[in-house]
């Protein structure tokens, strides 16, 4: 597997960025302890079920994913499940036997997942059989994207590389310069009228042909500063939101940025630092920084709104949009639900297990929290 020399210093990045939350180590800011709050919403765990064994050492969310019926499920540990939506039942389950670093994407009546050795599956969505196996650049962090006959991924060594769906052979690769030193995540592309967008680790953003992976336009979201490799951390980490022809990207120590899709012109900018994607809610937009505080902006004009310093180092998740609410996981195992018009705390759950790396996925009125322990819980708002 291709790896800079740089790349190997991950784990402390990560450790100094998203583990802060836990306070474990000397010097690390200690999490804001929760106040008491008037429950107006109430959050009920419907069941927890375990999917694999999990693998302490990762810190980035697998996302689980539920079509019709079914929930699918991919663990560190290496097995890909397939459960009853409602029950928790397993239908069936695979074991990979290799640590999952990526997914779950879909094609068709298909799942996507890649491995730490450097590998992309395409996977049965009826039992889990394999379709094709192929080889990575490197090892795959953000969850592969696929669009009519092609499959993308995003490898840690700055390639974006299309496959082809119907039989794994490579279409193209483009590849970007990567900073000696970088946070241990990608950002996921987004697939979208015969061009793809995408994120770097050196903050610039790009649109790409899908047809042979030639460069549309650039556009560089953030400057690295400083003198040393940290404080010159610039990565675009996270999904990329495209809504209504703009897209929406946030990077570490950077900006979040408004783009024109279709010419890359930036119409509005906001210095803000995150290693989650922005979402999106009627005409606001949600950022988790990295210091944990919750920010909203206007969509149309970058204009802040309102934010939320109530879960400072408290290692907080991307938010997910349920209606006219905001859900976000915490490290120490709490769900917290606010009010997306002034960002009040109205609803918080403790989970049964630990609200580290979590991966979310909304589907009707269920909301499903799959941790890096491989632990899966079933949510709902009464």
């Amino acid at each position: 597997m291709l790896v800079k020399n740089g790349l190997r210093k991950l784990s402390l990045i990560v450790t100094i960025v998203m583990l802060s939350a836990c306070a474990n180590g000397p010097g690390l800011p200690k999490p804001t302890k929760l106040v008491d709050i008037a429950i107006a919403q109430e959050i009920t765990e419907h069941w927890q079920v375990q999917v694999g064994e999990g693998v302490k050492q990762h810190s980035l969310p697998l996302q689980p994913l539920r079509m019709g019926s079914q929930l699918y499920t991919a663990a560190h540990s290496g097995e890909v499940s397939a459960l009853n939506g409602t029950t928790g039942e397993l239908i069936w389950q695979v074991d990979l036997q290799q640590t999952i670093s990526a997914g779950l994407g879909v094609i068709d009546n298909h799942l996507l997942v890649a491995t730490a050795n450097g590998e992309l599956h395409k996977l049965s969505m009826a039992d889990g059989s394999s379709i094709w196996t192929v080889p990575t650049s490197s090892e795959v962090l953000a969850v592969p994207q696929a669009a009519a006959d092609l499959v993308l991924a995003q490898s840690i060594d700055g390639r974006l590389t299309a496959y082809s769906a119907k039989d794994g052979s490579m279409r193209w690769t483009y590849t970007s310069d990567v900073p000696s030193l970088t946070l241990r995540g990608t950002s996921t592309p987004v697939i979208d009228s015969g061009m793809t967008y995408v994120g770097f680790a050196n903050g610039k953003l790009l649109a790409l042909d899908n047809q042979q992976g030639n460069i549309i336009w650039q556009q560089r979201i953030s400057a690295p500063k400083g003198r040393s490799d940290i404080e010159r951390l610039v990565d675009i980490d996270g999904p990329l939101q495209l809504v209504e022809g703009t897209l929406y990207v946030v990077g570490y120590q950077g900006n979040l940025t408004a783009v024109e899709a279709l010419t890359g012109k930036v119409l509005w900018q906001q210095p803000v630092s995150s290693v989650t994607a922005p979402s999106i809610y009627g005409d606001q937009i949600f950022v988790v920084t990295d210091k944990g505080t919750l920010i909203a902006y206007a969509r149309q004009s970058g204009t802040e709104l309102w934010r939320n310093d109530a879960f400072l180092h408290r290692g907080l998740s991307q938010t997910v949009v349920i209606d006219d609410s905001l859900l976000v996981a915490d490290q120490l195992g709490y769900v917290h639900l606010l009010q997306a018009l002034d960002g009040q705390v109205i609803g918080r759950h403790k989970l049964g297990h630990s609200g580290s790396g979590v991966g979310f996925v909304r589907y009707g009125a269920d909301i499903y929290i799959l941790g890096q322990d491989a632990s899966l819980s079933r949510l709902s708002l009464n």
